[in-house]
């Protein structure tokens, strides 16, 4: 058993140093680890990762010590320090109106591993320029997203951890399982095109960067984009506070520094032509990459919806052979026909359609099989947690809940998140082969079931997780 341990603390050093290598690039490989040999390296790896960021990210810590919890003896002691992702939205909203980026970086600072302490963002004066201030000076490239609320969370990714990420969607998306990888799947120029931004803070705007460099070969003209320009995460926080004060019924009152709001025409104008763009941009697309390699990244809903209307309009796509197009959205408020992977094949003239399943708090992508399961890779660790009382599901069958995942890869934050997102977890094996855990396509989101905000319940207990905040939030 000593030994066993041994091998499993190697193999987990390996999988966080990097996963990919570990695997010779394969997908093949990844995906069939026995699921025994991945429980002990995934408890290999928690236990390697928590004895680290505890000593580095002082939310961590705090949760651990209040919960006397000093050592994980099992996968499922973890789910008590995984953190909920309204966390990265939890400092005080009055932080950016008053443009105070010095304490906002304190708040970040107690998030990550890498040091701010010494980081002098007290000259900024948007939020552009204190995500512009962390990206040039610090391995961080802070991820942005703005929910119903009206607040942006700030996810402390680093440049690592995207590049960990699109590697990710590569290996899976190009390489069938079952063949080992050739030379064309791991490193020639592939098109790529996405129907969202250039670049951006957000996580879609800023995947592009970095798929242009793992798919592109770094070669710009290979990378399309049916928005060109950078989203600004200021105009997505005025957009998200006029969209909270809608919901209030006052729209009058939008608390945003004025040099912000007198912006607001820009931000309308923006939203106004994003849809003919998108439809505009991937007509135009598919002319022009006819008979070509190429990965697309988008939304299924958009996807389908284009590709009806092209149908409709008798035009028609035929990219070459190894194109490979993935959608995503998880099914969460979509309801799409019957046909809709169908229509997109016939329009798009492709083989490979695939969904895949991921969150900003994630590095990993996980990519439907030929029976539409998404499969998890081997170094993200799956709770399913109980809707009411958070407590861990047992780690087999069928299980449905609250996810909940602990990613050992994770270089910008602690790696462990509990989501909004109810799901349909088989710890059995899948038909396609693969050896990893897996889910139904279906995903929903609580707050969308419940009809109301989604009312996290965790495997932690409630006064370690208010002190946790408490301190996290103490500036």
């Amino acid at each position: 058993m000593a030994m066993h341990d041994e091998v499993a603390e190697r193999q987990a050093l390996a999988w966080m140093a990097d996963p990919f290598a570990a695997f010779d690039g394969s997908h093949t490989r990844i995906h069939s680890v026995p699921r025994d040999e991945q429980e002990a390296v995934q408890l290999a790896g928690l236990r390697a990762r928590f004895e680290e960021r505890r000593e580095q990210i002082p939310v961590l810590a705090k949760l651990a010590e209040t919960q006397g919890i000093r050592e994980i003896r099992g996968l499922d002691d973890a789910a008590a320090l995984l953190f909920a992702h309204n966390v990265y939205k939890s400092y005080p909203v009055s932080l950016l109106s008053k443009q105070r980026f010095d304490q906002l970086t304190r708040w970040l600072d107690r998030l990550t591993p890498f040091d701010l302490s010494s980081l002098d963002s007290s000259g900024c004066r948007s939020i552009d320029e204190w995500l512009s201030l962390l990206q040039s000076q610090t391995p961080l490239d802070v991820a942005t997203s703005s929910g119903t609320g009206g607040t942006l969370s700030f996810f402390p990714k680093s440049k690592r951890d995207y590049r960990v990420s699109v590697t990710g969607l590569r290996v899976q998306l190009t390489q069938p399982f079952g063949a080992a990888p050739r030379t064309a799947d791991l490193s020639d120029k592939i098109h790529a095109f996405t129907p969202f931004y250039r670049d951006g803070y957000s996580t879609v705007a800023r995947l592009p960067h970095y798929i242009r460099e793992i798919f592109c070969g770094g070669d710009a003209t290979f990378l399309e984009t049916a928005l060109p320009y950078k989203l600004s995460a200021d105009l997505m926080w005025l957009g998200a506070r006029v969209r909270a004060a809608q919901a209030k019924g006052d729209s009058t009152r939008i608390d945003v520094p004025e040099s912000l709001l007198a912006r607001r025409g820009e931000w309308d104008a923006l939203q106004r032509d994003v849809g003919t763009r998108q439809v505009e941009f991937i007509q135009d697309i598919v002319q022009r990459l006819r008979g070509e390699r190429v990965f697309a990244l988008g939304i299924t809903q958009l996807f389908y919806e284009i590709a009806r209307r092209g149908i409709e309009a008798g035009n028609r796509g035929a990219f070459a052979a190894g194109s490979v197009i993935m959608g995503g959205g998880g099914g969460k408020g979509m309801v799409l026909p019957d046909d809709a992977d169908d229509t997109i094949r016939r329009f798009f003239g492709i083989d490979n359609l695939r969904t895949g399943y991921g969150m900003t708090e994630q590095n990993g992508f996980f990519v439907t099989c030929d029976n539409d399961r998404h499969h998890l890779l081997p170094w993200v660790t799956l709770f399913v947690l109980d809707q009411e009382t958070g407590r861990p599901l047992p780690r087999r069958g069928v299980q449905i809940g609250r996810a909940a995942f602990f990613d050992m890869t994770h270089d910008g934050a602690w790696g462990g998140v509990v989501t909004g997102d109810r799901v349909t977890a088989d710890f059995g094996p899948c038909r396609c082969g693969r050896s990893t855990v897996h889910l139904d396509r279906v995903i929903r989101r609580f707050s969308e079931l419940q009809g109301d905000d989604d009312k996290i319940t965790c495997a932690a207990a409630p006064a370690a997780q208010a002190a946790a905040l408490d301190y996290l939030t103490s500036l």
